[in-house]
């Protein structure tokens, strides 16, 4: 059978890992390196926490981030907009909790089968601490966590000088630059096509400026621009930097009132920031977001620097289904690496005819359709 994947960030890579695994026959397509839209990320690997947008809860926090300099509001997609106020402080679907649980489980176990087999791309579990400034916020948090300490558990620790510390010690992290490269090797049998492509057909048709080609199945996952698709997704823009801090952070930590993200590696360590909703490109951002992270973390060096731009759906959870030959998987937000394996499991199940769609995850694939991309 096959199969094109469209889009080669980490979703992507893990749709054509697991089609290959299927002895599908896989070319993916993406005009840049695979990966390079994906590595600005923290790699912190928490799918059992569920950033949910539509709840005044996030409007709050998203305020805050605008206070301090970590977020922006330039653009938006329309059809997104539209979709997130008809959402709001909408209750999930029933079976939303145990789908995403399972979806965290097939993540863990992708990422621990690829460290077993050979370590080379620093997956660890070691836990997750997140650090509260704002005492209301903390006690929400708190509550919530507690909530879901059966299936992630939570210690909640005091903290002089602040509000307190949540800390979860079942999360991972990993170092994504090393993960792309891992994957990359693992697709011996993939053609990789550094073409963009410029429009899909249900049908399978496939068109790029170097001419067309039809598959038995194209699976989609080029974040925002899956839009044009007719999947409401806006992009909010993050980004990344690898740097020499003066003092070696222990464990993979999130600032939670400031959005900012420090995960190590040895004597590195990898710091990300931005909640941009940007559809485009805005030049000084990143030093904006970079001054933001020296207050919480003193910096001898910047290593290098990333950016790309998260997919998110009107409820900030991801989604796949299938219209056709057409697959759309996308929509991980803040937890894209977190869930991408599983996203790209499904996808692939999805496309190769082992699966139907689940009404949780299609919930937004409804209306797909042939299009060009943006």
């Amino acid at each position: 059978m096959r199969v094109a994947v469209v889009g080669a960030g980490i979703a992507g890579l893990f749709a054509a890992y697991y089609l290959e695994r299927e002895g599908a026959d896989v070319t993916l397509f993406d005009e840049l390196e695979p990966g390079a839209r994906s590595v600005h990320a923290a790699g912190i690997i928490e799918p059992m926490t569920a950033y949910r947008t539509n709840t005044l809860a996030f409007l709050r926090r998203v305020w805050k981030y605008w206070r301090t300099g970590t977020c922006t509001f330039r653009s938006a997609d329309t059809g997104w907009l539209l979709e997130s106020l008809r959402q709001l402080e909408r209750a999930p679907l029933p079976g939303t909790e145990e789908g995403l649980r399972r979806m965290g489980e097939v993540s863990f176990a992708a990422y621990g089968e690829l460290s077993e087999a050979h370590d080379d791309f620093g997956y660890v579990r070691r836990g997750l601490l997140e650090r509260y400034d704002d005492p209301v916020r903390f006690a929400e948090e708190t509550a919530s966590a507690r909530a879901r300490s059966s299936f992630s558990p939570v210690e909640v620790r005091e903290r002089v000088g602040g509000a307190g510390d949540l800390f979860f010690p079942d999360v991972g992290w990993l170092h994504t630059e090393r993960c792309v490269a891992r994957l990359r090797r693992e697709l011996d049998k993939v053609r990789v096509v550094r073409e963009r492509v410029r429009s899909v057909t249900l049908e399978g048709s496939l068109a790029t400026a170097g001419g067309g080609a039809t598959f038995d199945g194209i699976v989609v996952t080029t974040g925002v621009t899956s839009r044009t698709l007719g999947v409401p997704l806006t992009g909010v823009r993050g980004y990344g930097w690898h740097v020499r801090p003066v003092r070696n952070v222990d464990v993979a930590t999130i600032h939670a009132d400031r959005g900012i993200a420090l995960v190590p590696f040895g004597d590195e360590l990898k710091a990300t920031g931005g909640w941009d909703f940007d559809l485009g490109v805005t030049k000084g951002r990143p030093q904006t977001v970079l001054g933001e992270i020296r207050k919480v973390i003193e910096i001898d060096r910047v290593l290098d620097f990333n950016d790309g731009s998260r997919p998110c759906t009107p409820d900030g959870l991801p989604t796949v289904g299938r219209k056709s030959r057409l697959v759309v998987a996308n929509g991980g937000f803040r937890l894209g690496w977190s869930f991408a394996p599983a996203l790209g499991r499904i996808a692939a199940q999805l496309s190769l005819g082992q699966a139907d769609n689940d009404p949780f995850l299609a919930r937004f694939c409804g209306s797909l359709h042939s299009g060009s991309f943006a």
